[in-house]
């Protein structure tokens, strides 16, 4: 249908709206797109998918028709613009321009290409949106590879090379290639290192893989000769990298660590954000070991798909990843004698005299976050990665470096934007908390026009205890006593007073102003290079332990959880794509078992044993919240011993020989909860049918239904306090069960309780490819994987058709076959995993017929 009956800009504001309240993902599904090739953009930065605002707009402009639908929307790409620009509004073509772009659209497609591969279908065969996916992204890719040499600086010694033998417009020789993908490797190595060391990204239909390649495996190349050449040649190029818990191995692990979440894996093209390996140095003693020789392959990687994909600067996480390996990539592969220096001059930024680095992060920095503040709190790949360039730049940087003890910690607001954000450096002797002591911190003012580098004083403990003009009174003691102790160090850079503005009239800014002892101005657009930086913070460092008393050769104390609690930086982002990529089940599950929960608020996983509903259940919860945080998740389990005042409230001892009243977990939970009204909280329970439900839930039972969740049904607690009003749940409280479904000891739950919680089943996961895949990443064979899966799923299609003693709820789930570690005899671990688990559960089930658990043990030991 044409676009022409829309004409409305309030109505294309209507659904911005809309998109901006419920989020992106619900905008979409309601709205029944998938993610856009066009974005509509607004002054402030934010992105929309144009074709789904544009649907909804001529909905709310014309409520008796509707909003589109996709099936009616068959506007081209330039109708798309053409209508935007007409309304006053922006379009962007991510495919256009010279900042190259893949989105999770490309992934899809070529997802689609390869299953009519799989089919038969040629390249030749493929529809025309699809043969355009493979174009763009390669063409993207070859952009990104050339970024990638570029950004190492020595484009005469580097070679980008895209995918083998690709043509977009023919394909591989007619069929569809495995994969999309560019690789970054020295020159000098094209010949003689077969799978040489490489900054790569490959795009597959699991989306884009980006990193570091030591080598790339045996299996991964077409012809003997190839494959026996990457065998030869693997050890060589291991050997020169830094060995294990080397200083310079050490060094480049605590890089990698700052720079954000990356998995250390035994080849390329593995099941996605999975680790092999916990630390670069288990990577490395791996690699550099008789098993690392004969598995010739190994490499750092993270996986971009889905939403994130949409929303990352793709030429920005090159620029960094080439930072980030360099020390690995650019060394000498060919000297036999000593260690392995360099190739050239390096090109660290860190340690260069006269580059600017981090000025480019601290501009990267403010931008970023001054775009972010004008929406809802929360942090995003986008700003998260911005936060880690700046502070990996100074945990690298030689003066922080030098001083383990120094912790850098950085701020942008707590559940709401900060007016003034700062980066702290925290001598953990003198204090672990920006609330009190003497510490370094750079403060940006509220408009991010100046930042101030400053030696700076906590006032929240002063406050606590004098009242705030008192304290103010005491800060300005402190600084000058601290200035007394400093005035012969000062170089010109510094001011010795207070006299900054961070143009803010927040209470907080102004006892920063007041609690300076010393500063240096970076006015932005003229922040120093690199050098001179480094110049300043050795300078202030100084001073910082000069006025503290500190000795440099004093040890660290060890921080204990609660120091880092008070300075925790908000919990990483957890969507749906990262529960999909660490779980077995399929994509489609995972949403509908959150939308059932979202409407219900009270869900039950049942499961036979082994099937992973606590680690479902974990995930779950993540992806409800959207974020990676435990401090919004309470686990509990139930037993037969469970009681109302356990888990409510009820009477303790209290240590004088009398009783007093304690609250127990789930109205502690409560609590914590009303105190974060905008962010869910998860309460976990496991083995939820072990108690007595009535009991334990006692006049809450009712009120943990989703529509009683409000102050007009609250009620009195069987144990209250006095002057305790009635209490009632919050709607922003949710809870999750796990319920074993072959425990012949349990009862069934009962029906008050199973009427007010949605139930979803957990099936084993042996057929499900990413099982077979993580079996593979942990080093099982395929004969052994394939082993695994066909007999346990004959197994539990015996177990599940035996009606009369068991049924599909007994059925053995895959988690009995998920190893921690990688598996070194594939043999002796499954022969184990039968023998000392599988048979003796097998025992209890046939307890009333033994030869049938014979038989089956015979049948799995083969």
């Amino acid at each position: 249908m044409s676009l022409a009956i829309l004409t409305s800009p309030e109505a294309v504001q209507a659904a911005i709206s809309e998109f901006d309240k419920i989020g992106r993902d619900r905008f979409l599904q309601k709205y029944g797109y998938g993610n856009g090739e066009i974005l509509l953009r607004l002054d402030d930065g934010k992105s929309y998918d144009a074709e789904a605002i544009l649907a909804a707009a001529v909905g709310y402009q014309h409520p008796r028709r509707g909003p589109l639908r996709p099936s009616e929307f068959v506007s081209s790409r330039a109708a798309i613009g053409d209508k935007l620009d007409e309304l006053g509004f922006h379009v962007v073509d991510p495919y256009t321009g010279d900042h190259p772009t893949i989105r999770q659209t490309d992934i899809d497609l070529i997802a689609s290409a390869r299953q009519k591969a799989a089919q038969g279908l040629k390249y030749a065969d493929l529809a025309q949106e699809e043969r355009d996916a493979y174009s763009r992204v390669h063409d993207a890719l070859a952009k990104l590879g050339e970024i990638a040499a570029d950004e190492l600086g020595q484009p005469d010694d580097l070679v980008v090379k895209l995918t083998s033998g690709f043509s977009p417009r023919s394909g591989v020789r007619g069929y569809l290639p495995k994969d999309l993908w560019f690789a970054v490797f020295p020159a000098e190595n094209e010949d003689d290192l077969a799978g040489n060391p490489q900054i790569f990204m490959i795009v597959s239909e699991r989306g884009v893989e980006y990193g570091f390649g030591a080598a790339v495996h045996p299996s991964d190349f077409s012809t003997q000769s190839l494959k026996d050449k990457v065998r030869e040649t693997a050890p060589k190029i291991f050997e020169r990298l830094p060995g294990a818990r080397s200083q310079e191995a050490e060094r480049i692990s605590r890089t990698i660590e700052q720079s954000g979440k990356w998995f250390f894996r035994r080849k390329h093209r593995l099941e996605p954000n999975v680790s092999d390996f916990p630390t670069l140095n288990d990577l490395l003693a791996f690699l550099q070991s008789p098993p690392g020789a004969a598995n010739s392959a190994g490499g750092i990687s993270r996986y971009l798909h889905g939403a994130a994909l949409d929303d990352a600067d793709l030429v920005e996480e090159v620029k960094n990843t080439a930072h980030l390996f360099e020390p690995l990539l650019l060394r000498d592969w060919h000297d036999d004698h000593g260690n392995a220096p360099l190739l050239t001059q390096p090109t660290n930024h860190i340690a260069m005299a006269q580059t600017s680095e981090f000025s480019r992060l601290l501009d990267r920095f403010l931008r970023v976050f001054g775009a972010k503040r004008t929406g809802a709190f929360g942090i995003d790949t986008e700003l998260r990665e911005a936060i880690d360039g700046i502070q990996t730049w100074l945990q690298s940087c030689d003066p922080v470096r030098k001083r383990p003890e120094i912790n850098v910690v950085i701020s942008v607001g707590k559940g709401n934007w900060t007016n003034t954000p700062w980066i702290a450096l925290l001598d953990r002797r003198v204090t672990k908390t920006t609330q009190s002591g003497i510490y370094l911190v750079f403060l940006i003012a509220e408009d991010l026009s100046i930042t101030y580098l400053t030696l700076n004083q906590g006032m929240t403990a002063l406050v606590q205890s004098l009242g705030q003009k008192a304290a103010a009174h005491e800060m300005v003691r402190i600084a000058a006593d601290a200035r007394s102790k400093v005035r012969q160090l000062g170089p010109s850079e510094f001011q010795l007073d207070n006299n900054i503005d961070l143009r803010s009239r927040s209470s907080a800014s102004k006892n920063y102003e007041v609690g300076t002892i010393a500063h240096s101005d970076l006015p932005a657009g003229h922040v120093p290079d690199d050098r001179q930086m480094i110049d300043r913070l050795e300078w202030i460092l100084n001073a910082y332990h000069h006025v503290t008393d500190i000795d440099e050769e004093q040890p660290s104390p060890d921080v204990t959880e609660t120091d880092v609690a008070k300075e925790k930086m908000p919990a990483p982002p957890y969507s749906i794509d990262d529960a999909v990529a660490d779980l077995f089940v399929s994509r489609e599950h995972v949403e509908k078992t959150i939308g059932i929960w979202r409407r219900k608020m009270n869900l039950i996983l049942q499961g036979a044993p082994g099937v992973g509903k606590s680690y479902l259940a974990k995930r779950l919860s993540y992806a409800l919240i959207g974020a990676r945080d435990d401090e919004l998740i309470e686990s509990v389990q139930f037993h037969q011993s469970y009681s109302y005042e356990d888990f409510i409230r009820g009477f303790r001892p209290d240590g004088n020989g009398g009783f007093e009243l304690h609250d127990g977990i789930f109205l502690r939970f409560i609590r914590s909860a009303e105190t974060k009204p905008a962010s869910p909280h998860v309460m976990i329970i496991d083995e939820i049918n072990r108690g007595n439900l009535s009991k334990i839930f006692g006049e809450l039972m009712l009120l943990i239904e989703a529509d009683k969740r409000s102050p007009e049904w609250a009620t009195r607690l069987a144990y209250t306090l006095k002057g305790e009003g009635r209490r009632f749940i919050p709607d922003n409280v949710y809870l999750i069960g796990m319920m074993n479904t072959a425990d012949r000891s349990l009862s069934f739950v009962d029906y008050a309780l199973r009427r007010r919680f949605a139930f979803s089943n957990v099936a084993p996961q042996f057929d499900a490819p990413r099982f077979a895949t993580f079996l593979s990443s942990k080093g099982v064979p395929e004969p052994i994987i394939d082993r695994v899966r066909s007999r346990m799923g004959e197994l539990n299609s015996a177990i599940a058709s035996d009606k009369v003693n068991l049924g599909p709820g007994f059925q053995i789930g895959h988690s009995f076959f998920t190893p921690y570690e990688p598996v070194e005899d594939a043999e002796a671990w499954y022969d184990d995993i039968i023998e000392t688990e599988i048979a003796p559960l097998l025992e209890e089930y046939w307890f009333d017929n033994p030869e049938r658990a014979e038989e089956w043990f015979t049948r799995l030991k083969g």
